[in-house]
């Protein structure tokens, strides 16, 4: 993560900050033009907490913008994002944040970059004779010739006895309240018009998405069918792989009900023999590999797969694969997926695998470590009662590791 700290003390320094909700090709067209026009030496990217003059109670979290924003910035030179306003708690007034800056960086020079929008309303915002005492004021504008915005430039220099600075750029017709609107309907359109590690965020951890659970069964249908299905054992340990992942979904912002409905069905197969889950899978047409004649025992996730499809109308490809893949792994799960892989393993019912604690810990620090160190102690522990492993496990822990 590029956060700007005390290495970036003593610069000119970009100050661009928003809801960025989502960040898109505007902001980073912006933030380019001012580190060249401006002779600046980096841009720091500034995501609201709680803007004062916004409402996002509604749309997705901070971190989620702020994790957005970091991943962009990441691949550009000179880009650094800082989280001064979304470790507080109060509501981020500029003037406020440009003076914890000069605090915490006492020797940079600042450059606050606005829209010609934020322009036209300068005037009403909080302090705005402390903002230009503390900052150089640079304005992107949508058309360099608005005799309107040069005025207001004149107007506002002398008023606040500041420098204002007009900047050339070409203009990327985008907003973000369009992008969320293009989001939820259509979703696809919007890709041309957000960075690529953004809109890469986007997808993995499904934001902007109006998913309809209304025609699945019910929570507690399926609950109270399960409790009639599994056996108490079984079903306690269904019970704990929810749980966990709901709680991995909090950690790794993924939406809860895909967590929820992932973690309740994972195992909802497992009632069944050996000999049923072939004759199942035959039965309904489902394709068995060499490996699955070999351990019948992991059919249960094909079978758990369809049943959670055909008996509990859950069609949600995400879901399914969670189930699919939730024993054996695969190569570049979703999040979601290795959310349930990795839940099935740590839930608080286990307690006989080795570096347990290690790997609950590792969960919640990083997802990627943890299910590497879950499939390395799965094939040892395999290698060691000399039980066959599959190849789709192997060709996981090659993946992760």
């Amino acid at each position: 993560m590029k956060h700007a700290n005390k290495l970036n003390d003593g610069k000119k320094v970009g100050i661009l900050g928003g809801t960025f909700n989502p960040i898109h090709n505007g902001h980073i067209n912006i933030a380019k033009a001012a580190l060249t026009e401006c002779g600046l030496d980096e841009v720091w990217f500034i995501p609201n907490g709680c803007p004062p003059h916004k409402n996002i109670e509604d749309s997705i979290t901070a971190i989620s913008r702020y994790n957005m924003v970091s991943a962009t910035v990441s691949r550009e030179a000179n880009f650094y994002i800082n989280d001064i306003e979304l470790s507080s708690i109060d509501y981020n007034y500029t003037h406020i944040t440009l003076l914890k800056l000069h605090e915490a960086f006492p020797n940079n020079s600042y450059y606050f970059i606005m829209g010609e929008d934020s322009l036209e309303l300068f005037g009403s915002w909080r302090k705005p004779e402390l903002i230009c005492q503390y900052a150089t004021i640079v304005v992107a504008t949508r058309s360099n010739n608005s005799t309107s915005i040069v005025n207001l430039i004149s107007d506002y220099s002398k008023k606040y006895n500041s420098k204002f600075i007009l900047l050339h750029c070409d203009y990327i017709d985008v907003s973000s309240t369009a992008l969320r609107n293009k989001m939820i309907s259509d979703g696809l359109d919007f890709e041309a018009k957000i960075p690529i590690e953004a809109s890469k965020y986007i997808h993995e951890h499904m934001l902007y998405e109006d998913i309809n659970y209304s025609k699945f069964a019910s929570y507690e249908d399926i609950k109270a069918d399960l409790s009639d299905i599994l056996k108490p054992t079984r079903y306690e340990h269904t019970m704990g792989v929810m749980f966990t992942a709901i709680n991995l979904g909090m950690r790794y912002d993924v939406p809860l009900e895909l967590c929820r409905y992932a973690g309740l069905l994972h195992d909802n197969a497992k009632s069944y023999t050996k000999e049923e889950l072939i004759k199942f899978c035959e039965e309904k047409g489902i394709a068995i590999t060499k490996s699955e004649y070999k351990a019948p025992h992991l059919l249960h996730c094909k079978v758990g797969a369809y049943i959670a499809e055909n008996k509990y109308n859950v069609d949600d490809v995400r879901i399914l694969n969670a189930i699919l893949n939730h024993t054996t792994g695969a190569p570049d799960m979703s999040l979601l997926e290795q959310i349930i892989f990795v839940a099935d393993y740590i839930e608080p019912r286990r307690y006989k695998a080795n570096r347990l604690s290690e790997i609950r810990a590792m969960a919640y620090y990083d997802i990627d470590i943890a299910t590497a160190m879950i499939l390395q102690d799965t094939i040892n522990y395999l290698k060691d009662i000399d039980a066959y492993i599959d190849e789709r496990t192997i060709n996981t822990y090659e993946y992760y590791k």
